[in-house]
């Protein structure tokens, strides 16, 4: 005895099983069969597979009766697609469709097995149809920028009216943030992030733990930030964000650039920016008894009497012959800071207008797209018409997206990174020392071209803009006594004008 309803909803609700059980019952009863099983599948019948159907054939392949019976509802109860009709028929089994009044065996005459192959077909043909209907709906869903199909991690279904949408899982929605965010920090690798989530005790849909691959695919879902893929199409979508777009890039870039995500090894704050003064090798780091950090020519060079060299001494001495060099008299410094600082906010003014001009347009072309779309509906444009305009919508407000992105990223940031450089060269012998190693290295990364380690003192050689600079300290450091005024007479330079603003007479040719 086979009984089967399409949809978990369907035995839920408790009419369909109990039905069937007692119209296959009855009907066995009245014809004097003995039931030997029961099989039950509460699943779609579109694909192959289904457990209680898969069963049912093993046991009938092992059953000893001659020729086996099945009794079952009606056609589309037992089979909807072509392969199971032909793997019963191979079988030589009587079937009994107790709905519809018609037995088919062996010995069924070829009119009864044609009119049967037909209800096969046309179960078929409805399960196809079906199909499309659905497919259709979804991608009319898609088009209107909501995920057409189930909830995302981290997202749940829910329905209002004749219409349903994805809404933030109270449960789950902020464990998909701070994956995002541990795994952007670069606090976690993939692996780490799955023992995250068994410690704060989440688990998936089905109770079981998320695997590191799960939440791999996490990652990678542009849903979270407000973009999805369907049928090979990218859509924008309309549905609630769970991270920025922002964060989302950041950790795409961290999954493209640590394809096996592991930790990073350890890292030494210095190595790789100096070379060995004296045979051009560069100097590598070690670590001693577990905690000390010495630097040394890669060759060991035989120079060299200063063969290791402490990290903390390394930082002092790139503190006081790299960093303390650029160090302005006070009132030049601060004359000079004061004017980055009112470009800065200048640069910053402008970098927002140009901002909310750039938000302005992708508003702007997404109500274009909305109204454009129900102008389609009604027939006042072609579909290819729509879909001509709405790819060149779709590329101004890629353009638009982007250019806000670009300029939120590189806000203010190089004049922030000179005003920094400044402030910390000003008080070298204070605040660049108390920065931790890796903050310096940063610091010693935006001045320096390349540096040499000799005889334990270091010669740096700056990039251009901090050369100059460099050279302006020098210059300002031969000041006539006792003037602090930055615009005050230099021997190399000179912040007041000329007194004598006429040019100087022409020369011949």
């Amino acid at each position: 005895m086979y009984c089967r309803v399409s949809s978990r909803d369907q035995e839920r609700e408790g009419f369909s099983i109990p039905a069937q059980q007692k119209l296959l019952r009855e009907y066995a009863e009245r014809e004097q069969l003995q039931v030997l099983q029961e099989f039950t599948d509460v699943e779609t019948a579109k694909r192959t597979g289904r457990q209680a159907f898969t069963a049912m054939l093993t046991f009938l392949r092992r059953s000893r009766t001659t020729t086996p019976v099945i009794l079952v509802e009606k056609t589309d109860r037992l089979y909807r697609n072509l392969k199971d009709w032909v793997t019963l028929d191979e079988m030589k089994v009587e079937v009994h469709f107790v709905k519809e009044n018609i037995v088919i065996a062996e010995e069924s005459r070829s009119s009864e097995k044609f009119m049967h192959g037909i209800k096969v077909l046309m179960a078929k043909n409805y399960v196809d149809n079906l199909s499309e209907e659905v497919r259709k709906g979804m991608d009319q869903k898609a088009e209107e920028g909501h995920w057409p199909s189930s909830a995302p991690f981290g997202y749940v279904n829910r329905r209002e009216g004749d219409k349903s949408y994805i809404v933030p899982d109270p449960e789950r929605a902020v464990l998909v943030r701070n994956l995002f965010q541990l795994y952007a920090d670069g606090i976690h690798a993939v692996a780490g992030l799955a023992e995250y989530a068994k410690t704060t005790g989440i688990r998936g849909r089905r109770g079981g733990r998320l695997m590191p691959s799960q939440i791999h695919n996490i990652l990678r879902n542009p849903i979270y930030s407000g973009e999805f893929f369907w049928a090979g199409k990218r859509y924008q979508g309309r549905d609630p964000v769970l991270v920025s777009r922002d964060l989302w890039q950041r950790v795409q870039d961290r999954l493209d650039g640590h394809p096996d995500t592991r930790p990073a090894p350890r890292s030494f704050a210095f190595a790789g920016l100096l070379t060995c003064g004296h045979c051009g090798a560069a100097v590598s780091a070690e670590m001693k008894k577990g905690k000390y950090v010495y630097y040394r020519c890669a060759q060991l060079c035989t120079k060299d009497q200063h063969t290791y060299l402490r990290e903390e001494k390394l930082a002092e001495a790139l503190a006081e012959q790299v960093i303390k060099p650029l160090t302005l008299p006070p009132g030049l410094a601060e004359w000079a800071i004061t004017a980055l600082r009112s470009s800065r906010d200048d640069i910053q003014r402008e970098t927002s207008q140009r901002i909310e001009e750039a938000r302005a347009r992708f508003d702007r072309t997404r109500r274009l797209i909305d109204a454009a779309y129900e102008d389609k509906l009604e027939g006042k444009i072609s579909g290819e018409f729509f879909e001509r305009k709405r790819q060149e919508w779709e590329t101004a407000m890629n353009a638009a997206h982007e250019e806000v992105q670009r300029l939120t990223r590189a806000e203010g940031s190089a004049m922030d990174l000179a005003i920094q450089v400044l402030e910390l060269a000003n008080r070298a012998d204070d605040a660049y020392i108390r920065q931790g190693p890796h903050e310096q290295r940063r610091l010693l990364n935006i001045v320096l071209s390349n540096c040499e380690l000799r005889s334990g003192e270091v010669f740096p050689t700056y990039k251009k803009a901090f050369a100059i600079l460099a050279d302006l300290a020098r210059s300002a450091k031969k000041e006539t006594p006792g003037s602090g005024d930055p615009g005050a007479s230099h021997t190399e330079w000179s912040g007041r004008l000329d007194s004598n603003q006429r040019p100087p007479e022409p020369h011949s040719g």
